[in-house]
């Protein structure tokens, strides 16, 4: 599989009427482990079997934090899903082990631990879960996390011994030059540094930019993970810990520069939560549009940012994960929202006050 002329021969033999390029194969071998069984079947079915299968498990732990009839429509009309199934890409895959984490958290800690811990498959997804356990002080969930995580390692290295390991390894450094030097086209993607680089800037602040929304993002998440956890007094535990899950999917897409539109099906479960909140509580301003936005921009994504050259993905997930804030801790979101009030009406009060506007008579003097 980390044999780049092998895999486009194998891509040709299964679509010879096709020229499409090269889709290189930049995944661990822990995918491989998913991968492998489907092998054992032709191309069409295993692909079938894998959406099908993926596609179930997503909806179903939609159903699960949504179970309401009138959900059911939008749960199934949802672009994350729809593009999905249309790339028969992994998103749902990835998505489901996040959703069920989010299920499973309050009553079943270790084992949503497990699902995260599933993660090491697409490892640049799970960089927010470590952050917002430890701030949780999830350890149950940790455990899980590591069990899984190193039981898939160990299980990839028995099954494809070192060559595989060292076989990605060398990928990765080809799969960083061609993201670098732009063959994998900016508009493509969904990252803080994609859409930096539709703009036209370096890469130094690309990944600069990139790196400052990373440390930005899991900060704010990892605080408001630890500000739920002290909220027992007036949220149910089932609540605190699927709104922990909620913001750690909030923050992954600030995580990683390599990040595509169905990677992003995961971001239903958070706004699934903050639909369940607006429910018992009531809607909070600005919520509708976010969630409406959030809700179908990734189906035209790609194309939005073909035609404008504009990435504004970081853009709709950064105001995802502030209404998400408002919410988690209205009482520090209303002292911040007086703090700016007071050092703007500062400012005002510092600010030279405009000299009036001469006018002018009819006699043409200024009066």
């Amino acid at each position: 599989m980390y044999d780049s002329a092998k895999h486009h021969l194998v891509e040709l033999s299964a679509f010879p009427g096709l020229s499409f390029g090269n889709f290189a194969f930049y995944y661990p071998p822990t995918f491989l482990l998913v991968c492998v069984p489907l092998a054992l079947v032709p191309y069409r079915l295993s692909v079938a079997l894998f959406l099908i299968l993926t596609g179930t498990l997503f909806v179903r732990a939609l159903r699960r934090l949504l179970p309401q009839r009138w959900a059911l429509l939008p749960i199934l009309a949802f672009p994350g899903l729809v593009i999905g199934v249309a790339n028969g890409q992994n998103g749902l895959l990835t998505g489901s082990l996040f959703g069920w984490a989010m299920v499973l958290l309050a009553e079943h800690p270790f084992v949503a631990g497990l699902c995260l811990g599933g993660l090491v498959i697409k490892p640049q997804l799970l960089v927010a879960a470590p952050v917002i356990l430890l701030c949780a002080r999830r350890w149950r969930a940790v455990a899980g996390g590591i069990c899984s995580g190193l039981g898939l390692i160990a299980a990839s290295w028995l099954a494809f011994g070192a060559s595989g390991w060292n076989g990605f390894l060398r990928m990765s450094h080809e799969a960083q030059g061609a993201f670098s030097h732009g063959y994998v086209q900016s508009w493509k993607m969904q990252s803080v540094f994609a859409a930096a680089h539709l703009l036209h800037a370096p890469a130094w602040l690309a990944y600069g930019a990139q790196i400052t929304a990373a440390v930005s993002a899991l900060s704010l998440a990892g605080w408001l993970a630890a500000h739920l956890r002290r909220r027992v007094a007036d949220l149910d535990e089932r609540t605190i810990a699927s709104g922990q899950v909620a913001v750690m999917i909030a923050a992954m897409p600030f995580c990683s520069p390599f990040l595509l539109d169905y990677d992003l099906a995961c971001l239903a479960f958070p706004m699934g939560w903050l639909l369940l909140q607006a429910q018992q509580t009531g809607w909070w301003s600005g919520e509708k549009f976010v969630l409406f936005l959030a809700y179908i921009y990734l189906l035209g994504a790609r194309l939005f940012a073909e035609l404008t050259h504009v990435g504004p993905t970081p853009i709709i997930c950064a105001a995802l994960l502030c209404v998400l804030a408002r919410r988690i801790a209205p009482d520090k979101w209303s002292d911040l929202k007086q703090i700016i009030v007071s050092k703007m009406s500062r400012l005002s009060r510092h600010h030279p006050e405009t000299a009036p506007v001469a006018t002018r008579s009819s006699d043409g003097a200024q009066a």
